[in-house]
């Protein structure tokens, strides 16, 4: 079970983000499960049925199994229709969602998570878009649904894919875990989140930060949302119990992840990445790739962007998943990082790497690859502060920003009013960020979002950029770097 940890960097694709653990206010809204007594006594005849046996583990509404190596958990149709949206496969009984769920669990998803460890598996980290980490990972478990008749099939083709007119793939979920949350009753100890918290997802169809299983896929809820549905050859009738069957996907019952750290000084040919063509070419001095295991082991002496690849392709043939923190030289200039960070993000679009997230005090990598349209204020959803950074007789001078919106009576479209703050040295910026920030608060305005669009010459290097950004990160997370032109 993984603490929730808030970092202070948020996706560069992202001006505003947040994943909101919220406690539901309608914990009484929608359909509740019947089973309850009958579950009940079916946990007490399981808890003499295995007295003294160190090898089962018993609790409500499961039973696991060491040498098996086999959950079931007892579960109840919702009585969702054929064609219905389902965005749950399995939630906690006390869950408000099972309107839009497949399947009640009887057993408490900590204690799901609890099974799971039980019989060998590892949790990973879950998909939390705060802590900028998309990918979620962790050992892969296999759901099946047994209805009674000896035939078990598995759960994702309970839904259909109006889109595609399939059902899901049968790849199986990922035991990230959820995570651990503060209690907001004033009471002492953390709280395992899907427990306490709507939706109190076991399994749902899209990533989802506080379940226990997750999918396999990047898959954002409004992504899927009005196109997943019940399979009408699937459904099941309301309050009918069933047993959903998890063992490992994998033979070995081990993670297929491998985390690896990319660093990148310095990339000099060109591959191909599906239909897309990543080409290297264009730096003088070119950058070199250095792919290392978690034990530190080049996993190739060759450090082209090919041979990287390569490599990267050949763990995904494998059905391996490889993981990467990326590391960035100090002496790359923002226009290598602009490229480099280009050819990342499309291997990481082709899934031959997932980028987990930065390390503390480094910014995400698509940082460097912003929205080119947010250069100019009319086109950004907000405005943030902008710094401007220029070189001249070796040293580096600062200036900020803000255009504040002025609508006029009869204006559909805003003029901008700017605030300029003259120039500085880096030592000095965070001071007169704060100051500029105090006065707006005196003088009756709103802060200015959490956000800092850098604008920097081309040949502006890592190292001097993280000197001058560095202190800002702390309170203006999200950044944006742009090429001044």
């Amino acid at each position: 079970m993984k603490p929730l940890r808030i970092v202070t960097f948020v996706s560069a694709a992202l001006l505003l983000t947040g994943a909101i653990l919220a406690q539901d206010e309608y914990d009484d809204f929608g359909p509740k499960p019947t089973g309850g007594e009958k579950t009940k006594k079916k946990y007490e005849a399981d808890l003499a049925d295995h007295k003294g046996n160190d090898d089962i583990l018993v609790l409500p509404g499961l039973v696991a199994n060491r040498n098996e190596r086999r959950v079931e958990v007892v579960a109840e149709s919702t009585g969702l229709r054929g064609g219905e949206l389902a965005e749950f496969l399995l939630i906690d009984q006390g869950s408000s969602h099972g309107y839009e769920a497949l399947l009640w669990s009887f057993a408490k998803p900590s204690d799901v998570h609890r099974a799971l460890e039980f019989i060998g598996l590892k949790p990973g980290t879950p998909f939390n878009p705060n802590a900028l980490r998309f990918w979620a990972d962790g050992a892969r478990v296999k759901l099946s649904v047994d209805d009674d008749t000896g035939k078990p099939f598995p759960i994702e083709r309970f839904i259909l894919d109006n889109n595609s007119e399939n059902t899901l793939p049968e790849e199986g979920f990922v035991f990230s875990g959820s995570v651990m949350v503060d209690p907001r009753d004033g009471t002492s100890g953390a709280r395992y989140a899907a427990d306490v918290y709507d939706p109190r997802s076991v399994a749902s169809v899209y990533n989802e930060p506080t379940a226990v299983l997750d999918v396999p896929r990047r898959v954002s809820q409004g992504e899927v949302y009005g196109s997943l549905v019940v399979n009408p050859d699937c459904a099941f009738e309301a309050g009918k119990l069933l047993t959903i069957v998890m063992e490992p996907a994998d033979p070995d019952g081990q993670t297929r992840t491998r985390h690896l750290t990319l660093s990148i000084s310095n990339a000099v040919d060109s591959v191909a990445v599906g239909s897309s063509r990543i080409d290297t070419n264009s730096t003088p001095d070119g950058e070199t790739y250095h792919l290392r295991d978690s034990n530190g082991k080049a996993v190739c002496e060759d450090v082209s962007l090919s041979a990287v690849f390569a490599s990267l392709k050949a763990m995904r043939e494998e059905g391996l998943e490889p993981y990467a923190e990326l590391s960035f030289g100090e002496g790359l200039t923002i226009d290598q990082l602009r490229k480099v960070c280009a050819v990342v993000a499309v291997l990481e679009m082709a899934e031959t790497l997932r980028v987990k997230e930065p390390p503390a005090g480094q910014p995400y990598y698509r940082a460097f690859v912003p929205d080119t349209k947010w250069r100019t204020p009319e086109e950004r959803p907000s405005q943030p502060w902008e710094l401007h950074l220029s070189q001249a007789g070796g040293k580096i001078l600062g200036r900020f920003i803000l255009n504040d919106p002025v609508w006029g009576d009869d204006s559909l479209e805003p003029t901008f009013k700017q605030t300029v703050l003259e120039a500085c040295a880096p030592p000095d910026l965070r001071g007169r960020l704060d100051a500029a920030e105090q006065k707006r608060l005196k003088n009756g305005k709103t802060a200015a979002p959490a956000v800092l669009f850098v604008f920097a010459d081309r040949d502006l290097t890592y190292g001097k950029l993280m000197d001058c950004i560095g202190p800002l990160l702390k309170t203006h997370g999200t950044l944006h770097v742009f090429v001044e032109e």
